[in-house]
């Protein structure tokens, strides 16, 4: 079974944002792949959290005469190829998302070529996997962040997460000093524990946007509300840092969901400077790298959880992994936008998503939505 085309999509599906007081959309770009093979079996991959129009270039134009002609059966042979050709000397960047994107293709050509799921091929460990959603967006006021937690918490959410960070990043000349700019998160934080009360969980996301300084002082502030990990809590993911961070809150820390080779997974894993390993399968090399960074982690009893979103390809991943954990439903940024592209893809159920039988990734996306909302120039 030979590859016989490779197709990428530069694509910006608009989001929906609804919550009391907000009724918008913001469109969130994606990359969309498929591999056709010379059976007539086709499999579609997805790449975010980069430069959507470079990594659809770099696929079409460097990946793509790597590997047409190779087999597609054997993805560790096309893995290593487009490895050698991208990234030998350990580059990362754009190189593990086009690797991403052309992997979760194959493994879903696997699955249908078995007429089997993805996620029983990577494992098969459990059928359900439990979600937490990030709807705590900067952009929204106090009152809506309380509204928007609720509701989820009301569909079945067992916890939910925030972004933190950005108001004293790009508002901190709002208020009269720094203190006052991270107590504005603190005082976000509170007002979501207040309206989901204590059994839900929460936890915020610094997204690296904070010295270690600074998130070490707003993870004090929100002591009083419990949270459930602090995610990505120091700049660049510098593991040292991060370990240290951890030893002086006593919080769980989670990362790993922008990293791309298996190195830097194993540096926060030695630096035990994680209890919750994040690698995401839309960027640190599709499934088979997903899988390797799960198996490592497991050697260091470590669990892995979806961070970064793409939730739909990253179930596959959790309910694969003798160490899957949980999900990470993010409604108004990549679970929306494959949501536009995909109507197919599992949605929630009270909570959490259940797999089923169907080959592959069990959804593939509307060609219309592929011409619809493709990138212009």
């Amino acid at each position: 079974m030979k590859i016989k085309r490779v197709t990428a999509h530069a694509l910006n599906p608009p989001v929906a944002i609804k919550a009391p007081g907000i009724d918008r959309s913001v469109n969130r770009p994606i990359v969309f792949v498929e591999v056709e093979t010379d059976s007539g079996i086709v499999g579609h991959g997805i790449t975010s959290l980069a430069p959507a129009k470079g990594a659809a270039a770099l696929i079409a134009n460097t990946v793509t005469p790597v590997i047409v002609g190779m087999d597609a059966r054997r993805i560790a042979d096309v893995w290593n190829a487009m490895y050698r050709e991208l990234c030998h000397r350990g580059q990362t960047g754009l190189a593990y998302h086009a690797i991403s994107a052309i992997d979760i293709a194959l493994w879903d050509v696997r699955g249908k070529a078995l007429k089997e799921p993805v996620w029983r091929l990577l494992g098969g460990a459990r059928d359900k996997v439990p979600c937490y959603v990030t709807c705590g967006l900067p952009s929204m006021d106090r009152e809506q962040l309380a509204a928007v937690a609720k509701h989820w918490v009301t569909e079945g959410f067992g916890g939910v997460k925030m972004v933190v960070g950005v108001i004293a990043r790009d508002r901190a000349h709002e208020f009269p000093n720094m203190t006052e700019a991270l107590l504005e998160d603190a005082r976000r934080v509170k007002a979501v524990r207040d309206a989901v009360g204590h059994s839900a969980e929460i936890a915020i996301d610094i997204n690296c946007e904070l010295d270690p300084s600074q998130a070490f002082a707003l993870v004090r502030m929100c002591a009083p509300y419990g949270l459930a990990f602090v995610e990505e809590p120091v700049p660049d993911n510098h593991a040292g840092r991060m370990a240290d961070f951890r030893r002086q809150t006593g919080l769980q820390i989670a990362a790993g969901q922008s990293m791309g080779a298996l190195h830097r997974f194993n540096e926060l894993l030695v630096q035990q400077a994680v209890d919750i390993l994040q690698p995401n399968v839309v960027n640190c090399g599709g499934y088979t790298g997903g899988l390797r960074a799960a198996d490592l982690a497991l050697g260091f009893a470590t669990p892995i959880c979806n961070g970064g979103g793409a939730t739909q390809h990253n179930l596959h991943l959790q309910a694969g992994a003798v160490n899957g954990t949980i999900c990470e439903w993010h409604p108004y940024m990549s679970a929306g936008a494959v949501a536009a592209i995909c109507p197919t893809a599992p949605k929630p159920q009270n909570g959490s998503l259940h797999l089923t039988d169907a080959p592959g990734l069990g959804f593939d996306p509307d060609p219309a939505a592929l011409k619809e909302y493709a990138m212009k120039g």
